[in-house]
């Protein structure tokens, strides 16, 4: 019943607010019906329905969005090995998504390995930060955030032979003092986890994504709609800390 309701809200709230501006989508892994890695998994006939969505509904899926209608990026965090195993549908599909890496996770039961990161990279997929041990960057002292954010950095400058630019929070929380570490550590675009359009953009470099990876593909085409925004506040009363944590 609770689902129903939610779909329903979804769905009016897509005719409401309905645009096509363009969006950031955001998914934790994907997997066929032989092999999960985590309860935040998203079956691959739910994703293929959300891609076929997207195209019906004009949208164009692309590595980095340029243009302020009709295009999607899509997102996924952690690293899970998911992404690895449907690695063809991605390829036959023109699908390039930003995979953000916590350093922490690379390798263990689940998550992809350095080589296989590697060989996606090759096949044009992108990586970026979801910094070094997959915790809540506001609960970190100010030596250890700037470990958190430096060292991952340095890592995957090294592992992937290119520049570091972009991070994903951990969690999606984050603060003033977080924001302004990321600066400092030579962030340029900080990927939250407050729903929105793209062009939203503030001066800090936070930028807003849309959490689909449970959707339905009424939700799903109610939320590349605009669905999400009129729960903006409360997603920012649950992630953004501020005063942070640290004392």
């Amino acid at each position: 019943m609770l689902h129903k309701i939610k779909e329903l809200a979804f769905v009016l709230s897509g005719k409401i607010n309905s645009n096509t501006q363009s969006k950031i989508i955001f998914y934790h892994d994907v997997h066929s019906p032989e092999k999960r890695y985590t309860d935040m998994s998203t079956t691959m006939d739910v994703f293929k329905q959300h891609i076929n969505i997207l195209k019906a509904e004009g949208y164009t899926p692309v590595a980095k969005i340029e243009n302020e209608t009709k295009e999607i990026q899509i997102n996924f965090d952690d690293g899970f090995k998911g992404i690895y195993d449907n690695k063809d549908y991605f390829i036959e599909n023109n699908l390039r998504p930003t995979i953000f890496l916590a350093i922490s996770l690379i390798g263990e039961e689940g998550y992809m390995s350095t080589s296989e990161i590697l060989e996606l990279q090759d096949l044009g997929f992108i990586f970026e930060s979801h910094a070094y041990a997959h915790e809540n960057l506001t609960s970190f002292s100010d030596d250890d955030l700037n470990y958190e954010l430096k060292a991952s950095k340095t890592y995957l400058e090294e592992l992937l032979k290119k520049e570091i630019t972009e991070i994903c929070f951990p969690i999606g929380y984050f603060s003033d003092r977080v924001l302004k570490f990321c600066d400092d550590a030579g962030y340029k675009i900080l990927y939250s986890s407050l729903p929105g359009n793209y062009y939203n953009k503030r001066n800090d470099g936070l930028v807003y994504r849309n959490l689909v990876q449970f959707s339905s593909p009424s939700e799903f085409k109610a939320i590349i709609k605009g669905a999400m925004s009129p729960f903006f506040g409360w997603y920012k009363r649950k992630q953004y800390v501020n005063p942070d944590l640290n004392r």
